[in-house]
């Protein structure tokens, strides 16, 4: 009989708990549909326990009161992803009700975990029923309810797993999307095996023992295979850890609520951990630095998590100077590795730390001209390791070698890692007339073609595909030295725009010069008409900060080519750093008759 639980018992439990979660993490991350199906909630829940485990290791003079404070202090720095976020608040409300206690009893431990239920609870802007916090409040209650008079742990664990593994099977029966996909709550099942660990551990102690699992606490976590249903709602799952005095969560909350959806906000006191999904993660931590110091930040890109377990054979990679509209991003299954753009010693990660409103806004105020860099090797790398975890074969299609280093940079990554499995096509295009032959070798993947196949493909399509640029002024190119400052005062007086497209080599190359910027839209149209050959086309339009002109191109376009709709998208900032606001791309794709 067990009848206090003292530090190192709590400590060794919850290593119990973190091991069974570990054990399972595969199984959790396959069941994972809610709140998006981005596969990782094992991997998450896993990484989140595996941190309070790794502090607990040598808990022989630690109180039950410093256990607890100890793994929950971990858990909030370790925690990953909604369902991590969760455990660790459900740890810190544990941990402040046992305060600075040596030992406890199994009602002063019922009383630990209502407190922890609760606030585990009060963590979420938006509780759902049919979740974790569903077994966790029924296990709360469970345990409640026997606490009166059972006095031995093994068997008050015992009682409180069976009520949490049938608050388990009932989630299903609370969420239309588990019944759906007949599956239980990924978060729910996770924490009923760290229980059933936990309650293991009572009858076994080798049972904490994650040498003999042949598991390590600093074991990496897999890239886990996905669903296949995509949330086209937000695409970062973004998460900071804020450190400072008297920490708001209430005031907090309701800041970034605004900002995305999945909001969990862990932690009290001096540090807090919050967790969002949105599509801008910048925001999100410049916002919280107005609370206090962002220690750390994390950012998964849930499409690339889904998009891994598409039926498709090939994954189709590119960069992130490749313009598409997002439903067409992920229609065809399309991963970018991203470019990096920095302002002087401030660095931001294309689309993702820096969206084009927010690069316009930072444009205006600096006095440093923007500089773009491309992704590293190692980028690279780890996005094609990745998706032949899932894939047969990699196809990537880079923007022009003739303008960046990417495609070099795509092709030895690919020599590194595979190079049967992965082909580099240097498409010599970018912007719309890249994702314009993305989208036709998107179209090929989902046709089943080879991945040979899809090489001849992508280099045919760059054949038919003709990228026009307008620019609305020369400021930009001035202050990067490709034009001189006396040579911008004359166009600029005799209101000269030119137009610039791709030459055969993939270099930039001037296709004109029209006086006044609507002649020169005007241009693009006769152009593009020139380069159809009464074939019939398919456009796409990007702009920097020029919606307006971009609407009066695609007025044009369709009147003089009988098309009903054309896609307008912005212009990527990293190319936007080089065209300048105001900027109108059109790309341009001849169709087979």
């Amino acid at each position: 009989m067990v009848q206090l639980l003292t530090g190192p018992r709590l400590a060794r439990a919850l290593r119990a708990g973190a091991l069974a979660v570990a054990r399972e993490q595969e199984t959790l991350n396959r069941i994972n549909v809610f709140p998006v199906p981005d596969a990782d909630t094992g991997a998450n829940l896993a990484s989140t326990l595996r941190a309070a485990a790794a502090a607990l290791t040598t808990p022989n003079e630690l109180t039950v009161g410093q256990t607890a404070r100890t793994a929950a202090d971990a858990a909030l720095d370790g925690a990953r992803g909604n369902s991590g976020a969760i455990f660790a608040q459900f740890l810190h409300g544990m941990a402040e009700t046992i305060g600075p206690r040596v030992s406890v009893t199994t009602r002063e431990f019922v009383a630990a975990v209502s407190g922890g239920a609760e606030s585990a609870q009060q963590a979420l802007s938006q509780p759902v029923e049919g979740t974790i916090l569903s077994v966790l409040n029924a296990w709360a209650a469970g345990l409640e309810e026997s606490a009166s008079r059972i006095y031995d742990f093994r068997e008050l664990l015992a009682r409180g797993l069976d009520r949490a593994r049938e608050a388990l099977a009932n989630t299903p029966k609370q969420l239309a999307v588990l019944a759906k996909h007949g599956v239980v709550d990924a978060g729910a099942q996770g924490f009923v095996y760290f229980l059933e660990g936990v309650s293991t551990f009572f009858r076994d102690r080798n049972a904490a023992s994650w040498r003999r699992a042949g598991l390590s606490l600093a074991q990496s976590m897999p890239f886990a295979a996905a669903h296949a249903d995509l949330d086209l709602s937000y695409r970062y799952c973004s998460e900071g850890l804020l450190s400072g005095e008297h920490l708001d969560r209430k005031a907090i909350a309701q800041a970034v609520t605004p900002l995305g959806g999945s909001l969990v906000v862990a932690g009290g006191g001096s540090r807090l951990r919050v967790h969002l999904h949105t599509n801008e993660p910048q925001a999100l931590f410049t916002l919280l630095a107005t609370f206090g110091t962002v220690v750390r930040t994390k950012i998964d890109d849930m499409v690339l998590q889904q998009l891994a377990a598409r039926e498709a054979t090939v994954a189709v990679v590119t960069d992130s100077s490749c313009d598409l509209p997002e439903a067409v991003s992920h229609a065809i299954g399309l991963v970018r590795v991203p470019l990096s753009l920095s302002f002087g010693d401030e660095t931001f990660i294309d689309g993702v730390d820096i969206t084009p409103p927010q690069f316009y806004q930072r444009l205006a105020s600096s006095q440093v001209m923007p500089k773009t860099s491309q992704p590293s090797v190692g980028e690279f790398r780890s996005t094609f390791r990745r998706l032949l975890e899932t894939h047969e074969s990699v196809i990537s299609l880079s923007l022009s070698a003739g303008v960046s280093g990417t495609y070099q940079a795509a092709a030895v990554a690919a020599q590194q890692v595979d190079p049967k499995r992965i082909r580099v096509v240097d498409t010599r295009q970018l912007s719309v007339s890249l994702g314009l032959i993305a989208e036709a070798v998107g179209e090929a993947v989902a046709a089943g073609r080879t991945i040979d196949e899809l090489v001849a493909i992508a280099e045919k399509a760059g054949k038919d595909v003709k990228l026009f640029a307008s620019l609305a002024s020369l400021d930009m190119i001035v202050r990067g030295g490709r034009v001189s400052p006396a040579q911008a005062r004359v166009a600029t007086l005799l209101g000269l725009h030119p137009i610039l497209t791709l030459g055969e080599d993939g270099k930039s190359a001037k296709a004109g010069t029209h006086i006044g910027f609507a002649a020169s839209l005007r241009g693009l149209v006769k152009r593009a008409a020139r380069f159809a050959e009464g074939r019939p086309v398919r456009f796409l339009i990007a702009h920097a900060a020029a919606i307006g002109a971009a609407e009066y191109l695609a007025e044009r376009l369709c009147s003089r080519f009988g098309v009903a709709d054309i896609p307008i998208v912005n212009l990527t900032s990293v190319l936007a750093a080089h065209a300048g606001p105001g900027a109108v791309v059109l790309g341009v794709r001849r169709l087979t008759e």
